[in-house]
């Protein structure tokens, strides 16, 4: 293969290998036929129902019934109200945007709940609602999770309503009162973390489908599987490392893809000295999008108050504009929390409270000068720093 062709090979799998949408979801087959089966269910018996999907980040919840939004099963039978609850300003939001998304109007939060429950009343296609997040609508007393879903037992509201977040046990844990009427249980579908078995296959199928499975060797593909699936078994961090792995390879005289480039990119990527042995200089170095997260929370620190508190969720506001301005490919909530995570272990953080969402604390352990140390671009520290137009939201 001449330098021209492996270099056209490696920029048709990085395009594959983005953990956007696809057709094709091995390891998931379970999963979206029971979805099907939930849905048609529905459409036979006219009975309104709902569904709590639980599983780790990066395990194909909501790209399992993204799958199924543009199939003749959704689009002739149902109109699709599908809303992140991590990209709404504030929980109560929830409403005006569902309300907007039915073509109902819009008002006060009291005003779109009413044009909600009254456009249920009425005689309407079946309304197939993805509250995808559904755990950043959590409050003190669950008042907006628990009117949700309730809906489905309003007569004739013709709903379907599915919440997915991580937690296996949030219906447990805050809609306790769910289970006093069994018309209000939600079905439950929980996604566990994927195998390196079901990784690889995956990273794989895609190189496949794109016709450039011979550029990544398969004991390289079985090295990230197992090692990706040993942290967490999250396919959008297997197939990140996949996309890096190749861009490591592609800056190579030979242009060729080996275990040491696996070893190198796993070891920058969760910055674990034992993890495997490399002895890269820059193994040390915070990965990208991770430097952006910590020069995110700096900048809140240093334009504000000593007892200002600072949340997941204002921090993930200011790395998303950092993101945009630089054309960097923005994270959703839950791959953020992820990097907040890693940033954890390394000690770099402090989450405060068990259940990591929009409103936990975040504490900067690492003072300027260490967090210095582990960028791969100091001026990168600087422009953020000088740049108070990222705290306008």
């Amino acid at each position: 293969m001449t330098d021209s062709q492996t270099k056209s090979s490696f920029g048709t799998a990085l395009l594959n290998l983005h953990s956007g949408y696809t057709d094709s979801l091995p390891g998931r087959e379970k999963h979206i036929d029971c979805l099907k089966s939930f849905l048609k269910k529905h459409i036979k018996d006219h009975h309104s129902v709902s569904m709590y999907i639980s599983g780790p980040p990066g395990t194909g919840k909501t790209v399992s019934l993204h799958s199924l939004f543009a199939s003749d099963l959704v689009t002739d039978n149902f109109t699709l109200v599908y809303v992140n609850c991590s990209m709404i300003k504030s929980a109560n939001r929830v409403y005006a945007k569902i309300a907007e998304m039915l073509k109902i109007g819009s008002g006060t939060q009291r005003e779109c709940i009413s044009n909600i429950e009254q456009y249920l009343k009425t005689k309407h296609k079946s309304i197939l609602m993805v509250l995808d997040e559904i755990d950043q609508l959590s409050s003190k007393n669950q008042s907006i999770l628990y009117q949700i879903f309730e809906w489905p037992i309003i007569p004739q509201s013709n709903i379907v309503v599915i919440g997915i977040a991580n937690s296996l046990d949030l219906t447990d844990r805050l809609l306790p009162m769910l289970k006093t009427k069994v018309s209000l249980q939600p079905e439950l579908l929980n996604f566990p973390p994927y195998t390196k078995t079901e990784l690889a296959n995956i990273i794989s199928h895609r190189l496949k489908n794109a016709g450039v499975a011979e550029i990544f060797p398969a004991n390289a593909i079985q090295l990230l599987s197992a090692k990706i699936a040993s942290i967490r078994g999250d396919i959008r961090y297997a197939l990140d490392v996949t996309r890096r792995v190749i861009e490591l390879a592609d800056d190579k005289i030979d242009k060729k893809i080996e275990l040491n480039d696996v070893i190198a990119v796993l070891n920058n990527v969760y910055s674990t000295s034992g993890a495997l042995d490399n002895d890269d200089e820059n193994s040390e170095k915070l990965p990208l999008q991770q430097e952006f997260v910590v020069c995110a929370l700096l900048l809140l620190l240093s334009s504000g108050k000593k007892s200002q508190v600072i949340t997941i969720g204002k921090v993930f506001n200011v790395f998303t504009t950092i993101c945009k301005k630089r054309n960097v490919q923005v994270r959703d909530l839950s791959e953020f929390i992820t990097m907040c995570s890693l940033l954890e272990t390394r000690g770099v953080i402090k989450i405060l409270g068990q259940n990591i969402n929009r409103l936990s604390k975040v504490l900067l352990l690492w003072d300027k000068n260490e967090v210095d140390d582990v960028l791969h671009d100091k001026q990168l520290l600087v422009d953020v720093l000088n740049d108070k137009s990222l705290l306008i939201q």
